[in-house]
């Protein structure tokens, strides 16, 4: 049996891990704080040692094949147990120390962060929090890629090998004006408000969806 003296690199994966996000080798060079030219030659060292191609190369885009998603997928779970080692070996004996890397959505930073940051900083002083804040999609995507440590989220999120702990609850609340008939002391069901009337966010937040989903279960 004949073994090959090369292998796979962690690095390897983690530029094929940037070009899966970006789909653009300039980007995922960018992202990775490389020249193109040396994020697309490890990428063809790691299609030459694996024995496929992984890459379907495209004038401004760069789309992984099936089985390039699929070594993409597998290269997550290792970079993801080797940024562990890392942890585990430099914290091990020290709870909170070192760099925590904190993704919030916009519509809980502001209510949350004033209250959570201070206290970090007295309870754990050799902590280095560095803050994230963008929508819930986002987070979500740069947590399972090894990106962030920890996200804030308001709704649940089972990508990935996740572990989910629930904070706290936040009721909706309806805000009218003055002289609407609703009285303020009314518990109002979703069919009592007026679709036609409501302000939401835009869309792509995790808020919006949600109240959206209020209104769906009215007419239901």
């Amino acid at each position: 049996m004949l073994l090959s003296s090369s292998m796979i690199t962690l690095r390897q994966l983690r530029y094929l891990q940037a070009l899966a996000r970006h789909r653009h080798f300039g980007r995922a060079a960018e992202s990775c704080a490389v020249t193109q030219p040396a994020l697309s030659m490890q990428i063809r060292e790691l299609e030459k040692e694996l024995g496929v191609e992984l890459v379907d190369r495209r004038p401004g885009d760069a789309a992984l094949t099936e089985i390039g998603v699929l070594v993409a997928k597998r290269g997550d779970e290792v970079l993801a147990a080797a940024r562990d080692l890392v942890d585990f070996a430099r914290h091990r004996g020290r709870l909170l120390k070192g760099q925590l890397k904190l993704g919030v959505i916009p519509t809980i930073g502001p209510y949350v962060l004033p209250k959570l940051l201070p206290l970090l900083h007295i309870r754990h002083p050799d902590l280095i929090v560095k803050m994230r804040e963008t929508q819930t999609k986002a987070l979500i995507e740069e947590l399972v890629a090894g990106d962030l440590h920890a996200v804030v989220l308001s709704m649940s999120a089972t990508e990935g090998d996740i572990e989910v702990v629930r904070l706290f609850d936040d009721p909706f609340l309806l805000a009218v004006p003055a002289d609407d008939p609703l009285p303020e002391t009314t518990r109002v069901t979703a069919g009592e408000v007026d679709q036609s009337r409501l302000i939401l966010l835009e869309e792509g937040h995790c808020l919006r969806d949600q109240a959206s989903s209020v209104r769906g279960s009215s007419s239901a």
